[in-house]
């Protein structure tokens, strides 16, 4: 049975790939009504477990990815022509923009600039 530990080498979040080697993964641990305890992947939509201890959930899991990205190979997809990049700008001059901007920023209490402590954490 493997330990807590051994989850934090799984790793599946393309965007937080630091290494080849190492991807993170999250796992969702819930009780059921029954008492018995799932886990599952989101990342992986067919990981889900179903098991009578937390620990046996967890440990199921990580078998269950281990054989599933036993085969698997993680590519990088790097975009050079992106497309949002075109839209950069485009509003830079324009007043009403701005100024829609700025009612929206009001009314979702957002402060670009950090200059107010209107947002605080909780």
């Amino acid at each position: 049975m493997m330990g807590k530990e051994s989850l934090a080498t799984i790793v599946m979040n393309p965007l937080a790939v630091t290494s080849l080697h190492k991807l993170s993964l999250h796992v969702l641990v819930e009780q059921a009504e029954s008492g018995n305890f799932i886990a599952s992947v989101p990342e992986l939509p067919d990981c889900m477990v179903e098991a009578e201890t937390r620990d046996m959930a967890i440990a199921s899991v990580q078998e269950q990815v281990k054989a599933k990205l036993a085969n698997i190979e993680v590519l990088t997809l790097e975009v050079t022509n992106n497309p949002w990049t075109d839209f950069i700008g485009m509003f830079e001059e324009d007043e009403e923009f701005a100024e829609i901007a700025q009612e929206l920023r009001d009314e979702r209490e957002l402060d670009i600039n950090n200059t107010s402590d209107a947002l605080t954490a909780p």
